[in-house]
């Protein structure tokens, strides 16, 4: 059995090895650390949440989940920023698990929105999502744009 819980300080260890697995998916390398995490996490003014799940006390997958305010409804808007279950235990609904615990936090925070994204080339999850009743996909709700902050 599968159990989802909140992170505590322990699992940051596990937690960051799973951040550096899905960096490494994406092509890329993780640029955060065990004591950044931990301030993200569990520092004085957190800024995410981590929900992990293990089984017994190996650790399977993790959701970390950011925050932003809605501010002119003051509430939060939750985002799904990271979800990663390991290769061996995909498509076993861990993944989908710790969505729901993310939707679990988020209305006990009385959250106006819980969001999650993908990479575009990212087929698998694309079609993972899609299949699941309540996520809605939203990619028509409005563009959205970056600023560039590279120094001028």
């Amino acid at each position: 059995m599968t159990d989802i819980s909140f992170a505590t300080r322990s699992d940051l260890p596990a937690i960051y090895d799973m951040i550096c697995a899905l960096c490494a998916y994406h092509g890329d390398e993780a640029q955060v650390g065990l004591l950044q995490l931990d301030d993200i996490f569990f520092g004085t003014s957190p800024t995410g949440t981590a929900l992990i799940a293990k089984q017994g006390d190996t650790p399977l997958g993790y959701a970390g989940v950011t925050s932003a305010t809605a501010i002119h409804e003051r509430r939060p808007r939750l985002d799904i920023h990271h979800l990663f279950v390991i290769e061996s235990h995909r498509a076993r609904g861990i993944g989908k698990s710790l969505i729901t615990a993310a939707k679990a936090h988020a209305i006990s925070v009385d959250a106006l929105r819980l969001t999650i994204g993908t990479d575009p080339g990212n087929e698998t999850a694309i079609a993972a999502y899609r299949a699941m009743p309540d996520l809605e996909e939203i990619t028509g709700s409005g563009p959205r744009f970056a600023i560039d902050l590279s120094p001028t």
